[in-house]
């Protein structure tokens, strides 16, 4: 069975391109595997010295990896997402135990002096003597355990338990003028323009 003619290529640059493989292709191998390979091949026809020559197309190498291109420029950026939806709140938590009693104050000793040199029993504590050796003056005996020659004591004006209940202009005499050293004199005197000492005025007094 005789084989139809393929077409023919008459492009000059196919035609030198398919002279140069002849050679190779030209091989009087008879061999069944020449055979095969001949079969599976890309065949054409080109002409090579005013012949028509039947001839395989052979796959060149692999050429190389070009370059890289440039990086692009950076996109703009998109716009900024809606706020999503605000959570629950959650549940309350259970209550703490409650805290261990905290230690007792720092005030080692104190007092509610009423204007009759007495304290008020239920507000006073560490004071063993209150005395009044002049009117306005009152000498204030603490616990053995406070020493007024070094410690100091602060003093206010009480007014529930003042002469008309109004308050006087109560003083700390550090010095203790009026009073022995072992006590701390506290002085009263009435709110007006020119002090002087008056009695009728209650105060407190606190140690620390």
């Amino acid at each position: 069975m005789s084989r139809p003619n393929l077409p023919f290529i008459a492009t000059t640059a196919v035609v030198g391109a398919m002279a140069i493989a002849v050679p190779a292709l030209a091989s009087s191998d008879s061999s069944p595997a020449a055979h095969t390979a001949a079969r599976h091949c890309s065949a054409v026809i080109v002409v090579s010295h005013g012949k028509r020559i039947r001839a395989c197309l052979i796959r060149g190498p692999r050429g190389y990896t070009g370059f890289p291109g440039a990086t692009g420029k950076t996109g703009a950026t998109g716009a900024t997402g809606k706020t999503g939806l605000t959570g629950k709140t959650g549940a309350t938590g259970k209550e703490g135990l409650e805290g261990p009693e905290g230690e007792p104050g720092t005030a080692r000793a104190y007092a509610v002096v009423a204007p009759s040199a007495t304290v008020v029993p239920a507000q006073s504590f560490n004071i063993t003597a209150v005395t009044s050796p002049k009117t306005g003056v009152y000498c204030i005996t603490p616990a053995a355990s406070i020493n007024p020659s070094e410690d100091t004591a602060a003093v206010s004006a009480e007014v529930s338990y003042s002469t008309s209940e109004a308050p006087g202009l109560v003083t700390l005499n550090a010095q203790r003028k009026n009073c022995a050293s072992t006590t701390f004199e506290v002085d009263t005197y009435a709110p007006t323009a020119t002090p002087a000492l008056t009695g009728g005025y209650a105060f407190t007094i606190v140690i620390p």
